[in-house]
């Protein structure tokens, strides 16, 4: 009789734990997903969250309980579930394919971008499917809880008959555990989350500049035309035009990646042939950029800006402050600043001149481009469209009594045709005068090159990603190759913006992006070349990599330095 007793507790007490782990198992599962995602293996859901048990012990509670009380417990811990799993699942997502943390304050108005890029420009209807969708995600998480909660509460009244005085250890051992294991809890994650605010302090990335006196140059350029003539407002460029071409996705996977390269090589080799046989060096680097993924308007602020911008507080924290950007310094001594915007379709860019000072674009959401077209992936201007208008648009303003006549431009192309998801490709289309409004894409239609890939994955996401850099490099390349004046000596600078999604991009993969500079000015080569550039195509430094931001500082360096060769005459410049 006695030994049946203690068989009959010690069975009682594997049940009892067995449903209590069983419970715990599913709970941390959900909560644990954003630390399980970005590693790649489910094997650190078996590792107990603080909150996992918190919550199991919360159930436990509502399960000694009856009636109304019952129900209030059920429902304040499928409100905790709620939260904790919501939070768990977009910092997991934000870590899978952004590689940084969820911001709630940055990150929770982005939901209406995401509607837009799902149902195009719905206007109005945006604003009221934004709330609503953020209560739908909330109630679907609450209503899971919920049934998790009523589930455990019933096992756990069932199958177990200590209750009462595991709640009461729970209330010991629970706080034992928080206090214990504090530093890698979601909790911990989420103030991290709640109360970054963004704030920076920006750095004075011009300091070098107005040591060399630009800003006095410019302004008495300015004053007096004549004087003007007699010196360079940038002796570093020789006041030459300057193309930037930022690839959309661009990534150091392109290179890590043996198989990737070995796919784009082609087009590289034809990149680095055209720009030889019209006389080019062309040295190359790796910068890290702030965000991957996506947000590709950080990667931007960074580049230009000189700052490190890896959050929408950050950028957000531009306004208002007089940060100098590389265009507006480019502006101040006489550039026509000139950008490309075929990827702002969902609302018009106030940034062009309030932040980067860019005296002329041309932007999507405007109609600047009259593009009568299909829609290719992202956005439905092409690359190729895009330039060709830029081109025309350039040629016009610079003719006499242009806004651009007898003036250096910067021309700054945000490209886009190589965005997410990579599945539909558009053909390149061998005479650019043939471009028209668009329409030849719908008799080219059997061109296009399409692949199994949405915006939450695919089964062919390397084969669109290579299908995508191959199209952008090979546009840039004939670009460069038939319609640049080369009498004027321009230089290239082309780069990624961020990283592609994985698994496009390596686990745990350098967040850096391929940067290129072309010129003939070999001095300007020896100049990059003593910030840590390379000759060719391929970077071959090793990471860490130099930070995007940078760029500006070493770029402004460059531009206000004196030739070492003496060589400051005017007519110089296009040879």
């Amino acid at each position: 009789m006695q030994a049946r007793f203690f068989n009959h507790r010690r069975a009682a007490a594997v049940r009892t734990v067995a449903v209590y782990s069983l419970i715990v198992l599913i709970v941390n599962f959900a909560f644990s997903s954003y630390r399980w995602i970005p590693a790649g293996t489910f094997a650190v859901a078996f590792l107990p969250l603080a909150e996992s048990v918190a919550l199991v012990w919360l159930i436990a509670l509502s399960a000694t309980f009856r009636g109304t009380r019952r129900r209030v417990a059920l429902a304040l811990s499928a409100a905790v579930f709620s939260v904790l799993a919501v939070f768990s699942a977009a910092e997991a997502l934000f870590q899978f394919i952004f590689a940084r943390s969820f911001v709630p304050r940055a990150d929770i108005p982005m939901v209406r971008g995401g509607l837009l890029l799902l149902f195009g420009e719905i206007g109005t209807l945006a604003d009221v499917l934004t709330p609503l969708t953020i209560v739908l995600i909330v109630a679907v998480f609450w209503a899971a809880g919920m049934l998790i909660a009523t589930a455990g509460a019933f096992l756990l009244g069932r199958y177990t008959r200590s209750l009462p005085r595991g709640t009461i250890a729970g209330a010991v051992v629970i706080p034992l555990l928080i206090a214990v294991t504090s530093p890698h809890l979601l909790s911990a994650t989420m103030v991290r989350s709640l109360t970054d605010d963004g704030r920076m302090e920006f750095a004075d990335v011009m300091e070098g500049a107005r040591e060399s006196g630009i800003a006095d140059e410019a302004h008495q350029d300015r004053q007096d035309p004549a004087a003007a003539r007699n010196r360079y407002a940038f002796p570093g460029l020789l006041d030459r035009d300057i193309y930037v071409f930022v690839i959309e996705a661009y990534g150091y996977a392109a290179f890590s990646r043996d198989d990737l390269f070995r796919q784009l090589r082609p087009d590289f080799d034809r990149f680095n042939r055209v720009l030889e046989r019209h006389g080019y060096g062309l040295m190359s680097n790796y910068l890290l950029a702030p965000v991957a993924g996506g947000f590709s308007w950080l990667a931007e602020a960074t580049f230009l800006s000189g700052q490190w911008i890896n959050s929408q507080p950050r950028f957000e924290q531009l306004y208002g402050n007089e940060v100098p950007t590389l265009t507006g310094m480019l502006h101040e001594g006489g550039y026509y600043t000139f950008t490309v915007r075929p990827g702002t379709v969902h609302g018009s860019w106030p940034e062009g001149w309030d932040l980067y000072r860019f005296e002329d674009a041309l932007v999507a959401y405007e109609g600047d481009f009259g593009y009568r077209g299909p829609g290719f992936s992202y956005v439905p201007i092409t690359d190729q469209f895009a330039i060709w208008k830029a081109h025309k648009h350039l040629e016009r303003v610079r003719g006499p009594g242009g806004p651009a006549y007898g003036r250096p431009v910067l021309a700054y192309y945000q490209l886009v045709s190589s965005h997410t998801p990579f599945n539909r490709i558009p053909p390149y289309i061998e005479d650019w005068t043939a471009l028209g409004d668009g329409s030849i894409y719908y008799e080219r239609s059997d061109e296009i090159l399409t692949f199994d890939n949405t915006w939450g994955g695919g089964s062919e996401l390397d084969e669109g990603f290579v299908a995508s850099i191959s199209y952008v490099l090979t546009v840039i390349t004939d670009y460069i190759d038939r319609f640049v004046d080369h009498e004027r000596s321009p230089i290239f600078i082309i780069f990624g913006d961020h990283q592609p999604q994985r698994p496009i991009r390596e686990q745990n993969a350098h967040l850096s992006v391929p940067i290129h500079v072309a010129s003939r000015d070999q001095e300007v080569l020896d100049r990059f070349s003593r910030l840590g550039y390379h000759s060719g195509i391929r970077g071959e430094q090793p990471p860490p990599h130099p930070q995007m931001s940078e760029f500006f500082a070493g770029f402004a360096r460059l531009a206000q330095s004196h030739r070492m060769t003496g060589d400051d005459h005017i007519e110089d410049a296009s040879q």
